[in-house]
């Protein structure tokens, strides 16, 4: 398993930082969620042959956003980032090199943590997406590839530097 920051090996990633201001109690909330705990999130651009992007679609934050999810204990980065794609897309990739690593917080005021998110480039094995989308409580319900960027995408900015450093040329 290995979890090197990816900013140690890479001097030309995408790198910014977001930290949300909350109440002590969301505070508390939060910092009990995943990212937090294992203070790791991948996620990746997948590109096919026909330079499109690939995106789901989560109910819950009524959103297209990149695949990707939370390290589980004893995984590395590009292992979490392939199991994550499989799990809410249904397609396997092959992880390449990371492009980003954006650290995301949240402060009381008082206190603050962070996580960092790792966006790899990847490409597909397949572009059949998959039926059963998600995992668990998990609100996603399509998978699909776009050559174009949706308006209604989560984090924006994080998935356009992504598709400018990773997609088609």
């Amino acid at each position: 398993m290995n979890r090197a920051d990816p900013r140690a090996a890479y001097d030309d990633l995408y790198e910014t930082q977001s930290v949300n201001e909350v109440e002590p109690g969301r505070y508390d909330e939060l910092i009990g969620g995943e990212p937090f705990t294992t203070g790791w999130v991948t996620v990746a651009s997948v590109f096919d042959d026909d330079g499109r992007m690939l995106l789901i679609y989560d109910e819950d934050d009524e959103a297209w956003m990149l695949p990707g999810g939370t390290l589980q204990p004893g995984e590395s980065l590009t292992e979490s980032v392939v199991r994550e794609v499989d799990e809410e897309a249904g397609v396997g990739i092959e992880p390449g090199r990371p492009h980003s690593a954006i650290e995301v917080g949240c402060t009381d005021g008082e206190r603050s943590a962070t996580f960092t998110v790792v966006g790899f480039e990847a490409t597909p094995l397949s572009t059949a997406v998959g039926s059963d989308l998600g995992v668990g409580d998990e609100s996603i319900t399509d998978a699909g590839w776009f050559t174009d960027l949706p308006e209604a995408l989560f984090a924006r900015d994080h998935a356009e530097a992504l598709f400018e450093r990773a997609g088609p040329a």
